[in-house]
């Protein structure tokens, strides 16, 4: 049982800490990641985490825009609020 809340502790630790990069939380990732080699994750884990957050983040970036979000009338774009 120790084992399944350790794996438990790992994995909630490594979700805050993809949150956190996510979200830009730079002050928290020193803390997640002492607590994430605390609760026994390895440092590859770690970085397949952060690069998968980054990759996350980066994902949605420079998508160009298409005419109907441009056009103020679609139903679907952006109407400025």
């Amino acid at each position: 049982m120790a084992k399944t809340k350790s794996n438990a502790e790992q994995a909630n630790v490594l979700r805050e800490l993809q949150r956190a990069i996510v979200a830009g939380a730079t002050w928290r990732y020193e803390q997640l990641i002492a607590l994430a080699g605390a609760a026994g994750v390895t440092d590859d884990e770690i970085d397949l985490v952060a690069t998968a957050a980054v990759r996350d983040l980066l994902s949605g970036a420079e998508q160009p825009l298409t005419g109907r979000e441009l056009a103020p009338g679609w139903a679907g774009g952006r109407t400025g609020t």
